[in-house]
């Protein structure tokens, strides 16, 4: 027994003196404390002899805080506050010895006793966090909730340890089993291991222990290399003006913890494991429960791969440019990065990040000069498939640069017009 006190109590969002003798701080952030990955406000789970439920209601009207029941059978509940949650949970088994051993890896199996400051470590985790290494409990805690086996990778790389060789044999025997697990908390754990920085060695693994392909049947050898080049390329990115695009939470709504973890740069790199077709892609996303704004974005980048990989090993011109800001949209940082990663030339790229750039850049920005209103009340032209035409034949003037303002616009459509009157005379 190690006595410690790895934890500033002050910035916790209660108070130790609200939560009952036997209380045991355990999981993550007991591992990260003792890691020396500490973060302003830790998310902390507490297991507590009984009543967890009963204490996480008196807790939540105390401290004003949100209350989710996340298993009512087993005693567990959510205190969630503006910037962390606290999870409290009834101990399982008679003893602290028996919760411990109903974990997923003994580095994770580390508690603390929160009243007295003791680290209780009857796994060996402590070993295990000195070897910086991932070993699981028990093989049928894996089996128990096969989440736990990609849950393996995502810690991995979150950490930067090793998964070890007996550890990962069982994950391989136990693969199919992921797809017994609802596929929220699949979306949920990928979003994490995607969001690792340097987490495709871990993505490589979780590949080829049968575990990534269970729900992401698409990938590939190649496409893990092209997963290893994005990597690197985001490590290195040559365009920082680009970078809080790419960083910039697009989540409205997520699990707690998730939305900063749901990015340009994570669906970028989600692009590189997903079928290179962007219909297949979207089934693909679809059962995993990506919203519908994610699934476009990365059949965007898809559609973007496919069509503007060897136009771009030259410079573009103007209309190729104006039909490339057009299909990219705001999603161009991340076309960007996947286009570098795919050995497109910086040089020919770097033009074109600039216009994107520049808000008033007639090609990455250009203004909407008419609508098929417009046309409707100017000309008296009817409804239907002309109206379409005429509105494409502005857009592809515009690329070319041969209009540039609504009365240009109105302009080139009269002379349309006039030709085809005359063109049905003759």
């Amino acid at each position: 027994m190690v006595v410690i006190q790895p934890f500033d109590f002050s910035r916790w969002p209660i108070a130790v003196s609200d939560l009952p003798a036997d209380t045991y701080l355990v999981g993550g952030a007991v591992r990260d404390a003792l890691l020396g990955r500490t973060t302003l406000y830790p998310d902390l789970d507490f297991i507590v002899p009984a009543e967890a439920i009963a204490l996480a209601k008196k807790l939540a009207d105390k401290y004003r805080a949100g209350l989710v029941v996340l298993d009512r059978e087993r005693q567990i509940a959510r205190l969630v506050f503006a910037n962390t949650t606290v999870d409290i949970a009834r101990r399982h088994g008679e003893t602290l010895l028996a919760d411990l051993s109903d974990r997923d890896f003994r580095l994770n199996a580390i508690a603390y006793d929160i009243h007295h400051h003791h680290i209780v470590d009857p796994l060996g985790g402590l070993l295990d966090l000195q070897r910086r290494q991932i070993h699981y409990v028990a093989p049928e805690n894996l089996a128990a909730d096969p989440l736990r086996l990609l849950r393996a990778y995502r810690q991995a790389a979150q950490l930067q340890f090793t998964i070890t060789p007996e550890t990962r044999q069982v994950i391989q025997s136990l693969a199919p089993k992921l797809r017994q697990v609802a596929a929220e908390r699949v979306r949920v754990e990928l979003s994490y291991l995607l969001s690792a920085v340097e987490g495709a060695a871990q993505v490589t693994l979780a590949f080829r222990d049968g575990v990534l392909p269970v729900w992401l049947p698409a990938v590939t050898e190649e496409r893990i290399t092209h997963y290893h080049a994005l990597e690197s390329t985001l490590a290195n990115f040559p365009f920082p003006a680009l970078w809080p695009a790419l960083t910039k939470s697009i989540a409205a709504t997520a699990a707690p913890g998730e939305p900063q973890r749901r990015t340009l740069a994570a669906l970028a790199k989600l692009t590189c494991l997903v079928n290179a077709s962007d219909r297949q892609a979207a089934e693909e996303l679809t059962a995993l429960t990506y919203t519908t704004a994610e699934i476009r974005i990365v059949q965007v980048l898809c559609r973007l791969l496919q069509n503007w990989l060897v136009p771009l090993q030259q410079p573009l011109n103007r209309e190729q440019a104006f039909y490339l800001f057009r299909t990219a949209g705001s999603y161009f940082p991340a076309f960007v990065a996947l286009a570098l990663s795919r050995g497109v030339p910086k040089d020919h790229l770097a033009p074109l990040v600039k216009a994107w750039l520049d808000p008033s850049d007639p090609v990455a920005h250009p203004p909407q000069l008419l609508r098929g209103a417009d046309l409707v009340e100017q000309f008296h032209v009817l409804p239907g498939p002309q109206v379409g035409e005429l509105l494409r034949a502005v857009e592809a003037a515009q690329a070319r640069g041969e209009v540039g303002d609504r009365p240009q616009a109105l302009a080139y459509v009269a002379q349309l017009l006039n030709c085809s009157t005359q063109a049905g005379r003759h």
